[in-house]
Parts: structure tokens; sequence; C-alpha cells
């Protein structure tokens, strides 16, 4: 049995956090809210997709 690897969304290096529902509407799950304070990489505990803010440039 084959695995699929987590879905990857690149976020904006100027968002503080994201909110993830698992998509597919009904079918998906309550909407939870993750913040970046400590993190450039936060995983949503129900469907384990993985939020990657960008680098900020300077």
């Amino acid at each position: 049995m084959t695995v699929k690897p987590p879905e990857v969304i690149k976020i904006s290096a100027d968002c503080d956090g994201v909110s993830c529902d698992g998509g597919g509407g009904s079918l998906g799950h309550p909407v939870v809210w993750y913040s970046f304070a400590k993190s450039d990489v936060v995983e949503c505990k129900y469907c384990d997709r993985q939020f990657v803010r960008q680098k900020r440039k300077r």
C-alpha cells in the first residue's frame, strides 16, 4: 500500500497564521487556525497538510 505525502501549501511571508478546513466542503474537517509564531512550517492536526511560510526578502 502506498501512502501519499502530505499536501504542501506555500504561504506569503507577510502572513502570521493560516486556517485549514481540509477542503472538500462537507467532507473536510472543522476549521482550525494555526500561527507561525514559533515556526515557518505548521502541520494540520486533522489532515496533515503542511503550510510553509516563505522567507522574508531583505
